[in-house]
């Protein structure tokens, strides 16, 4: 995981954690399940240009901390909390389109890029490849000129 229940206290404060760990009939499972969760939703866009998981680094940290404590919300998060979890979803992205990088990170060689290259699938039906309609159809059609 690249944040813990400690980095969660130190960045959040622990009143403020103790409140979210009230939310749920076991706290400290959930916050451990977020921070799971949080990891793995990190690693899933990491992973396009990064062999997962890195190692921690304060900005990870960070980010993990911010998408943990948007997964702790029972209810309706707070507007700093979402704007916390959208901005960290958005350097994310911004990292496995290229636009951003994860200082400290090993990028991906060539191969290993294309080793996590999943083809997409064919939709039924688009297995075809030849044309519709033959020579002689288009032929016999009206032209547009």
């Amino acid at each position: 995981m690249y944040a813990t229940h400690d980095d969660l206290i130190s960045r959040f404060g622990a009143l403020a954690i103790a409140e979210l760990e009230s939310m749920h009939n076991d706290g400290s499972l959930a916050v451990n399940n977020a921070l799971s969760d949080a990891s793995e939703k990190m690693n899933s866009y990491l992973s396009i240009r990064y062999q997962t998981p890195l190692n921690k680094t304060e900005h990870l940290k960070l980010v993990c901390a911010d998408i943990a404590r948007y997964l702790l919300y029972m209810n309706e998060p707070t507007d700093e909390v979402e704007s916390r979890y959208k901005e960290a979803l958005k350097w994310l992205q911004d990292v496995g389109a290229g636009r951003a990088n994860v200082t400290f990170a090993e990028p991906l060689t060539a191969e290993e890029q294309q080793s996590t290259y999943v083809k997409p699938a064919v939709p039924i039906g688009d297995s075809y490849r030849g044309q519709v309609f033959g020579d002689d159809v288009f032929s016999k059609m009206p032209s547009i000129k």
